[in-house]
């Protein structure tokens, strides 16, 4: 429980992650400015709801979904009181719910967290198989400013690289599943490596 409380906190008192959420807001509008209102949305891993006001906001019905019953808890304690949220405990790489089942699936902020490569293009199959329309996805760009320079200061810091997808291969990726890369926006070009990716069905109506 701890680490769930630390984690909200950070967004409320840490001045970085209070502007990083701002611009967050900012690409979301961005993003459904492109889509429009949905239909459904699967919010995936939701921790503790710090996303869930602009997601009422653009879709009809949002289910919130995480690993964490810590996490899960915390969010139905503080913000499941009005019953217009869903809860459910799963992993984002393995994903109950059916084909097509959800107008967009949304996944922000979990995919630089995987450690294995094939595990972080798993992430990306499994929010594609849910979706009927549209993905929402972050990931950390290989090619960002701030993973060429941790490259390059390696050999001489020992830091451990960054976990990152390719835009390329996000698109490959998207093109197996019949989607295509819509936009994908970076957080901060010089401050941030997180690119915010739209995902959309090919022919979707």
């Amino acid at each position: 429980m701890e680490g769930a409380e630390s984690y909200r906190a950070e967004y409320e008192t840490k001045l970085h992650r209070k502007l990083s959420h701002k611009l967050e807001q900012k690409l979301f509008k961005k993003i459904f400015a492109r889509t429009g209102k949905v239909s459904s949305l699967v919010d995936i891993p939701c921790g503790r709801g710090r996303l869930r006001e602009i997601f009422l906001e653009n879709a009809e019905w949002v289910v919130e979904g995480d690993w964490s019953f810590h996490m899960l808890e915390g969010n139905r304690r503080e913000l499941g009181g009005d019953g217009r949220t869903p809860y459910f405990r799963a992993s984002a790489l393995h994903l109950p719910l059916g084909d097509r089942s959800f107008d967009c699936v949304a996944s922000i902020r979990l995919n630089h967290h995987i450690d294995d490569v094939e595990e972080r293009e798993r992430h990306v199959r499994e929010l594609l198989r849910v979706a009927d329309r549209y993905v929402i996805f972050t990931f950390f760009s290989y090619y960002s400013l701030k993973n060429l320079w941790r490259r390059a200061r390696r050999p001489f810091n020992k830091k451990r690289p960054k976990r990152t997808l390719s835009l390329g291969r996000v698109r490959e990726l998207a093109a197996e599943q019949g989607f295509r890369l819509v936009m994908a926006p970076t957080l901060s070009k010089l401050g941030s490596g997180h690119r915010f990716a739209l995902l959309e069905r090919i022919g979707a109506a």
